[in-house]
Formats: C-alpha cells, structure tokens, sequence
C-alpha cells in the first residue's frame, strides 16, 4: 500500500505550530533565566546587605551603654567602608537603633534593579535585612566605688593621717582593714622570684622551685605560666617597651560627664619597713616572708610603675592611647617607723645598685596617698626616689563631654631600676647577678579623688574597678571566736542574666590554727549555684603539673546551716591551704535579676589568726561583642 505524503499545506502547519510553541518555550526559557539572573542579584544584594549590617553593628555596639552616640557614628562609619553610605531616605539607607541599653540593632535596605525581568514588566524591588549585636560590659572587679583596695588610716575610725607622719596603724582597728564586720583587703603585686604559691600566679616566675602544692600536698612546678587577662604575652595589650611582657594588674577608671578627679596610689613605692613584721596582720607585708628583712642587695627590690591609657572602646585594649607615666625607685624604710628626729633614716640604691643613706627624712611617698598622673616634687631626695625623666599627666583627669570618658591605669613592679622584669618570650629575666630575683610583697591602694578635695575618695566623681584579675591580700583575725565575713568580688551588668561566666581563685586559704572556707554570694544573698564542675585546673589555668580533679566541696555551708552551691574547703582542720598554690574554676549561670556586686564568704573556726593572698579572675565565655541569633 502506498503512504500518502503530506501537503504542502500541511506541512506549512505543522511549521507554524512549531514556532509557536517555540515562541512560547522562548518566552519561558527568556523568563525563567531572567528570573535566576535577577533573584541571583537579589540575593547576592541581601548577602552583602546582612554582612554589612552586621559588621555596622558589631563595630557600634562596643561603645555602649555609656555612648550611644558614638555607637550609632561608629556604626554608620562601618556600613560605609562596606558600601553602603546613604542616609534614610535615599537608596541604599542604613538605620540604627537599640533594642536594650547594650544592644545595638543595624537596618540596611537597599533597592535592587532588574535587568531581564524589566522587560515581563517587573520593575525594582526593595531588600531589607538587619543585624543586632550584644556587647557584654567589663566585669568590675573589687570593691564598688572610688577606690580599690585599703590604705592604713581607714582603720582608725576612718581618721586622715595626723600630720605628725604615717601612725595609722591599728592593732583592732573598728572598721575597715581587717575588722571583723567590714572586711576589705589592699591591691597586691609580687616580685619575680617569690614562688607562685604566695598568692600571685601573674608575676613571679612559673620556673620556680618544687614546693608543696594541691591537695595532695605533693611537690608542684608549674609547667606552664598565667599571664595577665590584659597582656602583650596573651595578644590583648600592644606591647611597651617600658613595661612587662606578661602584663600588670589593670584598672578601669569611669570619669562621668562633667567631672574632673586625681588618680592617686597608697603607698607607691615599694618600701619594705619593720613594722611590716611586727604589726601583725594589719598592715601590708612587704618586708616578710620571702623578702630578706633588712636587705641591702639592689636586686631583691621592685620599681613600680603607674602608666594610665585613654581607651577609646571598651571591647578592646590594642586601641588604648599611653598618656602618663610615673615610676617610684624602691627604697628601705626599716628605720622609718617609730623613729623621729636624726634616727630616721631610710636607704636607696643608686644607679650601680650601691646602698645609699638618706638621714631624717621621710618621702613623701612613704604610706601616704600620692598622685598617679601629676607628681612633682622639688627636693632633692625625693628625686632620687622617682623618675624624673619619665612623662605625666602633669594635671587632672578632665571630662568636659556629655559621655562617660574611660581610662585605665597599669600597675608593673619592675626591676630595682625601672627596666622590665620580662620583654618578650619565654620569660627568664634574672637580675644581676644572675642567681638573683626581686622578692618584693607589694602592697597599695588605688582611688579617685575631686580636684576640690585631694585628701579622700571622691563620691559621684567616677569609679575605679579592677579589669581581667586582680592579687589581694585580706587579714583574718578570729582569735576571739568563729568568724565569718564577707569581701566585695565582682559586679555583673543585668546583661549577663542567663549567662555562664567563670569566676577562677587561685591560692586561697593560708590560714593558721583552724579550718576555713569560701563562698560565692550573690547580690540577693544567696549562695551561687554552680553550671559545671568546680574544678582544681592545678598550678596553671593552661596547663598543669599534677593533673585535674574535683575540689574538696562541701553538702553543708558551715554559716548558719545554709547549703551552699560553689563552696569549698581551704585550709584543713589544723590550719594549711588545702589547694597551695592551685586555680579552683567555678562556672556560674547568672540568675535574672542579679545585677550587682557579688561577694566572696570567707567563714574561719575560732583561733585562726591569718592572712591571706589569692587571684581572681572573672570572665564571660565567649565573646563580649557578639551578635544574637
């Protein structure tokens, strides 16, 4: 049978039918790739605006709560170098706004044009997204207020230093230093060749000798050392060449609107006297222990320098500004105390290291309040004691803006002539001669004061508060019976409720003639509770010699019945530091509405008669400029 072909016509047909649908496939095919082009810009255009509003608020956040004006500029600055410059309501436009005092909220939105899509009739269309950062303020650490740590007047009823010279000391003071119902302690710093196990785990060497260390009671080295939160040697400080490697002990000064104040140091230089041994507890021990009473070696004493920055953000310290530098020579003052007249003497070294006497004379730098930022004095012998070539304020602290202003002041003890004890790593700086370390006990006190009145803490003029850790030395005196008090530790902004933060006491419980015991108490008086494990990390927070293990906690606080959730034992039933020398890290989830001061409980048995040097770290873990999900 033979197959009929199809017409002509037919087959102009089935042609036509074929272009269209092709048409039609054209058209989709045109849209479809329109549309993958365009959303893929779309996408991209919202990729780059999230970065951005997140990079904006993340660089604007870090100036709150104190300067929210700063914050939105800093903000807008950062949404620019990213491209997007304009302000609402132009195209692309950056807002800012807070939904908390410390959380800063970034809006980009930009329009978005389309290039195939225009042409089915789709015109441009507007992409939005937004980022929201959260910056967790310093942890302030000590005592709230004006002034960290104790002078040796506060003591006696709360009475200036007669004008007579430095008799403060108190053997029962009422109040203040040492007492019973209000205790305090004073700021501490040791020398590079006392071992770590006094107290101070940041500035003594980690090459120390073996000694008894831990629960255990074994022989203990540390293998590897703890530098300051705040250090060259941890990557959060640029280092200065005229300072340690491995950092100093930090304060934050907060200066309000408005407000003008002195920075002022207790007893500034390190100068080892003999009431040191023979006033018992209550005064700052910088001539006993493993200090040589009455040394004349150049080497076994400690410079100590005040260095004060401008910081401009508080999330970061490589960004802080030097602007004042003040450095006290050491001196014996062994003949000081109690003396009058010709018999007063005190000895320095000159530039050899050569003993030197200065007769009936008595520094003013000797435990008295002396300026941090503008000390000046025209005496010769007062010259010998301090540095003259290095540069200070030279005036007040000033703040003529309508934020807070935000400085921080460095405390380094270095070598007997001012050089740094360590300039980089590893440190093994031994003084001449070579078998030889500096053996101070620092002890000091820091405060602000109204440039109206230089001779007492200011109140409402700014606060001081520690940054990172802090070494102090508190007495216990429970020689008339059990005693339990508490200390200030650290204040936590209401940011931090739901938070786990670390809290880490190095050192604690060198006590004589009994037990003792440690808490943490909140500010609404409850004992905390822990979120983890208290732990004994060892000799080192980064490494240890002997090991981890499970801090010796207690079921029962032994202050008035109450249980308690980060309690711990120091010192055994005869007296002893149970953890010598050790961290004991605890982790606490914050409780809503817990903003305040947090103390540390330190309950003794009756006939303890002690006191006691130990570190404190606190930290939030993990970033405190971060962004919410």
């Amino acid at each position: 049978m033979i197959k009929r072909q199809p017409s002509r016509l037919q087959r102009r047909r089935q042609r036509g039918q074929v272009m269209v649908l092709f048409g039609l496939f054209a058209v989709l095919l045109f849209v479809i790739a329109g549309l993958s082009i365009d959303a893929g810009m779309s996408y991209l255009s919202s990729d780059r605006a999230e970065r951005a509003a997140a990079a904006a608020a993340l660089a604007g956040v870090a100036y709150l709560p104190a300067d929210p004006t700063s914050a939105n500029n800093a903000a807008l600055v950062e949404a620019g170098r990213n491209g997007f410059t304009s302000a609402c309501p132009s195209n692309p436009c950056v807002t800012t706004s807070q939904p908390a005092t410390n959380q800063l909220k970034v809006t980009v939105a930009l329009s978005v044009q389309t290039t195939f899509l225009r042409l089915a009739g789709f015109g441009p269309h507007t992409v939005q997204r937004s980022a929201t950062a959260e910056y967790l303020p310093p942890i302030q650490l000590g005592q709230p207020g004006s002034q960290q740590g104790s002078d040796m007047y506060s003591p006696c009823a709360g009475l200036p230093a007669p004008p007579g010279g430095p008799d403060g000391y108190c053997s029962n003071p009422a109040k203040g230093l040492g007492s019973g119902t209000n205790n305090f302690y004073f700021e501490r710093t040791e020398g590079w060749g006392n071992p770590r196990s006094e107290g101070d785990p940041f500035t003594p060497s980690p090459n120390q000798p073996a000694n008894s260390c831990g629960p255990s009671s074994t022989s203990c080295v540390a293998s590897t050392p703890d530098f300051h939160s705040i250090s060259p040697a941890n990557g959060t400080e640029n280092a200065d060449p005229t300072l340690n490697y491995v950092g100093g002990s930090n304060y934050l000064i907060d200066l309000p609107p408005g407000q003008s104040a002195d920075l002022q140091i207790f007893n500034p230089s390190f100068a080892p006297d003999s009431n040191d041994q023979s006033g018992g507890q209550y005064t700052y021990h910088e001539n006993d222990s493993s200090f040589p009473n009455g040394s004349t070696r150049a080497v076994d004493y400690s410079a100590m320098a005040y260095t004060l920055f401008s910081v401009s953000t508080l999330s970061s310290r490589l960004q802080d500004t030097k602007i004042s530098q003040e450095v006290f020579y050491p001196y014996n003052a062994t003949g000081l105390y109690g003396q009058s007249g010709g018999s007063r003497s005190l000895y320095y070294f000159d530039q050899s290291g050569n003993q030197r006497t200065i007769s009936n004379y008595t520094p003013t730098t000797y435990h008295q309040w002396v300026s941090a930022i503008n000390f000046s004095s025209g005496n010769s012998n007062e010259r010998k004691l301090y540095c003259t070539t290095c540069s200070n304020l030279g005036g007040y602290l000033t703040n003529s803006s309508s934020v807070h202003k935000y400085y921080r002041l460095e405390v380094d003890n270095l070598n007997w002539d001012g050089s740094p004890t360590c300039t980089s790593l590893p440190c093994d700086n031994r003084s001449t001669p070579s078998s030889a370390y500096s053996k101070a006990h620092k002890g000091y006190a820091v405060r602000l004061t109204t440039t109206s009145n230089l001779t007492q803490a200011c109140v409402g003029c700014g606060s001081v508060s520690a940054m990172g850790d802090m070494i102090v030395y508190t007495p216990i005196n429970a020689a008339n019976g059990p005693l339990s008090f508490s200390i200030p530790l650290f204040a936590l902004d209401s940011a931090y409720a739901g938070k786990v933060i670390q809290v880490n006491i190095f050192d604690p419980g060198d006590v004589g003639g009994g037990p003792a015991y440690m808490a943490l108490q909140q500010p609404d008086g409850n004992f905390a509770s822990l979120a983890g494990n208290m732990t004994d990390p060892g000799t080192s927070l980064s490494g240890c010699c002997n090991g981890t293990g499970t801090v010796n906690s207690l079921n029962t606080w032994p202050v008035n019945g109450a249980t308690c959730g980060a309690c711990f034992q120091t010192a055994g039933s005869g007296g002893g530091a149970i953890y010598n020398g050790h961290w004991i890290a605890m982790q606490i989830k914050v409780p809503s509405g817990q903003n305040g001061y947090w103390n540390l409980v330190y309950s003794v048995s009756q006939g303890a008669v002690a006191g006691d040097t130990f570190a404190v770290q606190a930290g939030f873990n993990g970033s405190p400029d971060h962004l919410l999900p």
